[in-house]
């Protein structure tokens, strides 16, 4: 049976019909991400200019910040299949592009560093798809290796006393309130009829500007040198 891919989705408690401006908080709220592009944009630019080199894979996070931003605007307003795609694939390539990155730049530059990481990644998700099916807390158990993996490189930064860990350790703090957000958006609907998960979107945007400055910092000139 083929896909209909301009079928309407609701999905969220601010939803009430399928027009297309019937998540206004969610859909405004898509602002955070373009706020955590602008300023990641102006660390990078401060990066290159003390670095004096330009770095294609920072570049690359970047556009994927700035694709999550208008994805998810696209889901918010137009609540379609195809929308859904547009939300959901700039966040999954940045998941997997700033893990490969990390990899290289904060543990060791060798590709089969990056490949183990992508590979622990994908088996994390699947093991955790098992006790989380993909309905459980909202939608949101498929954000839950997500959550462990940045847990895990904010630790990693702070034991090795990367310059900026202490913006990659704020991710996770950041990314547990975005997601018990995201989590109880729908029995939020009675006392709340607006819903809770424009907040989703308001602490996802601090927490992927923490780990992109946290990066830049960590992988700089001086990031490898351990602090004084």
């Amino acid at each position: 049976m083929a896909t209909d891919w301009f079928e309407a989705i609701d999905a969220y408690c601010e939803r009430t019909d399928a027009t297309l401006w019937s998540e206004p908080l969610n859909a405004l709220s898509n602002l955070a991400f373009i706020a955590a592009f602008a300023a990641s944009v102006y660390c990078y630019r401060r990066y290159r200019e003390e670095a004096g080199q330009h770095r294609w894979e920072l570049v690359l996070l970047l556009g994927l910040l700035c694709a999550i931003g208008i994805g998810s605007f696209l889901f918010h307003t137009f609540a379609t299949r195809w929308a859904l795609v547009a939300d959901v694939g700039p966040i999954t390539l940045f998941q997997f592009a700033y893990l490969g990155i990390f990899c290289w730049h904060m543990l060791a530059p060798r590709w089969w560093v990056v490949l183990a990481g992508w590979a622990a990644f994908v088996v994390t998700t699947l093991l955790l798809a098992i006790p989380f099916p993909a309905d459980y807390a909202n939608g949101s158990s498929s954000y839950f290796s997500g959550l462990l993996f940045i847990a895990l490189l904010g630790g990693y930064s702070h034991h090795a006393q990367k310059e900026g860990a202490w913006l990659v350790l704020l991710a996770t703090p950041l990314f547990m309130t975005a997601l018990l957000f995201r989590s109880i958006d729908q029995q939020a609907c009675d006392a709340f009829p607006p819903g809770t998960h424009f907040l989703w979107h308001l602490f996802n945007g601090g927490m992927l500007y923490c780990l992109f400055a946290g990066l830049v910092a960590g992988s700089g000139p001086g990031g490898q040198n351990q602090a004084a």
